[in-house]
């Protein structure tokens, strides 16, 4: 039996605790509420983002050619901050940094207010430890790992990999709020071709701190992910072969007396699949350079010397005689002979002068060989040595042939690659131009002041058919083109990507050989082209580039000297196009030098060094040492 005086302690403490709570629930919805908002709006919401690593850029063989490293940085939250407490920041942070006060000053006046910022990277221990113990005085700075891009190998295929910067006033007025001034792009090459594979996601901490910046509340975290890896078709060692060469090609240059520009290229590319083994240019430049930004003038010397131009996708060049090799397969498909000639084995005595009085352009036009003495010589030996009266017949034939195209051996060249991008996987191709009657009508339609004359004549063609007048491409277009009339008429997209691997290790994609079109080239044309490129190294104008070298049997090419500016300036650009094996086309080797003389004395020595070590790397010449090279 429960006694009435217990029940009515438990009723009388049940109301008490009752009364209790529900005073203080009045007083935090209706007394208190005022204060209470005033602290929630207090509260805010604090965002640490973490930078993800960027994907590693490896050559073939697995070779780092770009990383990431962990460096310590130097942070500044300019929400943390006044701005009187940042002027006095930057005076205290260059002493203890040893630095100009405008290193401190620049990156955070580039900035938005609100964001983070980067002032320094790679600090010492020493600084790190000043500012984490005396906090008080840095205030809105903190000390982070942050991982940074790095070259492994500095100049060697720069203009392949490319070069990473931070974000631009494009950049965040593109983005808006998704990007801030401390992430980073890929500005050039691979970098920028590929930069949402490389850039990886990002990570972040969120807090809630008071309106004093004191964390109350650790609410979430998300970890960055780092970028893809991204494996190239490059190899690294051919690479520095090839980079040496250009060098080495320089200095023949300038032992013959030559005054190049200092603008070199060259590539390799396998014939087989479009894969480029190797594209180096000079002027070249060090992408770690850009890692802690450029002062304005440092880029303007850059920019002035042109070196972060690719040469190889970005410069067109006459591409003289080498060109040749496209209307000796459209003579050979077309059935298009010199006069009083009907094949390829049929030969006359050639004059060192070809005069064509019936195009009725005015007064008759003499057109000059570069050799007063071709003797007789027949499809075989205009390529062999190199015959500009030959091939000018050729196009003599074209343009007085009514039941011809006038364009047919530019729509031939089109077909190889020439006159647009080959669609590399490098951003900015150039298309080179293939001229003809339309592209001639364009031009003076579109700027009738700058070519007051929109006519096609017979000369335009005849320059055409031997690389010169107003024909430009590319090194690589040469290559392409090249690889395909050796291979039997593929045209390969060009590559410089062959896969790419994730987190895990694992290949989640992979960039195919992919086939751009197949030209119809007969089996027996190739192979008659193949035999005439062998004999140009045996016999012809690199003869003497290939004498003693004991590949001369399993190496074919064509000589180009390109004629830049007036007859009498006497200015050449040398180009050598080099195939092996000859037999069985597996490496093309391109390379030009701007201004540097002819073909034969310049290009074609320097091939033979590329080409020789592709075939035999144990075997082949010393390369020529960066240090020992010449600068261009």
């Amino acid at each position: 039996m429960i006694h009435p005086w217990r029940l009515a302690t438990i009723g009388i403490t049940f109301l008490a605790l009752f009364t209790m709570l529900s005073v203080r629930l009045w007083f935090l919805q209706v007394a208190a509420v005022e204060e209470n908002t005033a602290k929630a709006a207090s509260n805010q919401v604090q965002v640490i983002y973490q930078q993800p690593a960027r994907g590693e850029i490896r050559d073939i063989n697995g070779t780092v050619l770009a990383g990431s490293r962990p460096s310590q940085t130097l942070q500044l939250d300019r929400a943390e901050v006044t701005l009187e407490q940042e002027e006095e920041l930057v005076q205290r942070l260059a002493v203890l940094l040893g630095v100009e006060q405008s290193e401190i000053r620049n990156p955070i006046n580039s900035a938005r207010s609100g964001t983070v910022v980067t002032l320094a990277r790679d600090i010492s221990d020493a600084v790190a430890f000043e500012v984490q113990e005396y906090q008080d005085d840095y205030p809105g700075i903190s000390v982070a790992l942050i991982p940074v891009r790095y070259y492994a190998e500095e100049t060697l295929a720069a203009h392949v990999l490319g070069y990473t910067g931070k974000a631009t006033t494009a950049d965040l007025e593109r983005y808006s709020d998704r990007v801030r001034t401390d992430e980073v792009f890929g500005r050039s090459g691979v970098e920028r071709q590929y930069d949402n594979v490389l850039r990886g996601t990002e990570g972040a901490e969120v807090f809630t701190v008071s309106a004093d910046r004191t964390v109350w509340q650790f609410t979430d975290e998300v970890n960055a992910q780092p970028g893809w890896n991204v494996v190239l078709t490059i190899d690294a060692d051919v690479s520095r072969e090839l980079k040496d060469t250009l060098q080495y090609a320089l200095e023949l240059s300038r032992e013959q007396g030559e005054e190049p520009t200092g603008k070199v290229a060259g590539l390799v590319l396998d014939a087989t699949d479009g894969s480029v083994v190797a594209m180096e240019s000079t002027p070249d430049y060090d992408p770690n350079a850009f890692i802690g930004g450029l002062s304005e003038e440092e880029f303007e010397v850059i920019q002035e010397n042109d070196a972060l131009l690719n040469l190889n996708v970005r410069g067109t060049f006459p591409p003289g005689s080498t060109f040749k090799a496209v209307p000796y397969v459209v003579a050979i498909e077309e059935n298009i002979w010199p006069d009083e000639l009907n094949g390829p084995e049929d030969g006359k005595e050639l004059e060192p002068k070809l005069e064509f009085p019936s195009f009725g352009e005015g007064s008759p036009q003499v057109f000059t060989d570069w050799s007063p003495d071709h003797g007789w010589t027949n499809l075989h030996g205009a390529l062999v040595k190199s015959a500009d009266v030959y091939f000018w017949e050729v196009a003599l034939g074209v343009w007085e042939d009514t039941s011809k195209d006038e364009s047919i051996i530019q729509e031939w060249a089109r077909e190889l690659g020439y006159g647009a991008p080959t669609g590399i996987d490098l951003p900015g191709e150039a298309s080179g131009i293939m001229p003809d009657r339309d592209w001639r009508e364009r031009l003076h339609e579109q700027n009738p002041i700058a070519f007051p004359n929109g006519e096609w004549y017979g000369g335009d063609l005849m320059n055409t058919v031997i690389g010169q007048g107003d024909l430009a491409a590319t090194p690589l277009q040469l290559a392409v083109s090249y690889a395909a009339l050796v291979n039997g008429g593929t045209v390969w997209r060009p590559r410089v990507v062959d896969h790419f691997v994730d987190t895990d290790g694992n290949v989640v994609d992979r960039r195919e050989p992919a086939a751009v079109r197949q030209v119809d080239i007969d089996p027996e044309t190739s192979a008659m082209l193949r035999r005439d490129l062998a004999g140009v190294v045996t016999e012809g104008t690199a003869a003497g580039a290939f004498a003693d070298s004991p590949y001369r049997n399993q190496i074919g090419g064509k000589t180009g000297t390109a004629q830049i500016g007036p007859i009498d300036d006497d200015i050449d650009t040398s180009w050598f196009v080099g195939v092996a094996p000859i037999s069985n086309p597996k490496y093309v080797v391109v390379i030009v030098v701007d201004e540097g003389g002819g073909g034969s004395a310049v290009a074609a020595p320097a091939v033979r060094r590329v080409l020789e070590y592709m075939l035999d790397p144990a075997t082949a010449p010393r390369r020529v040492p960066l240090a020992e090279a010449a600068t261009p």
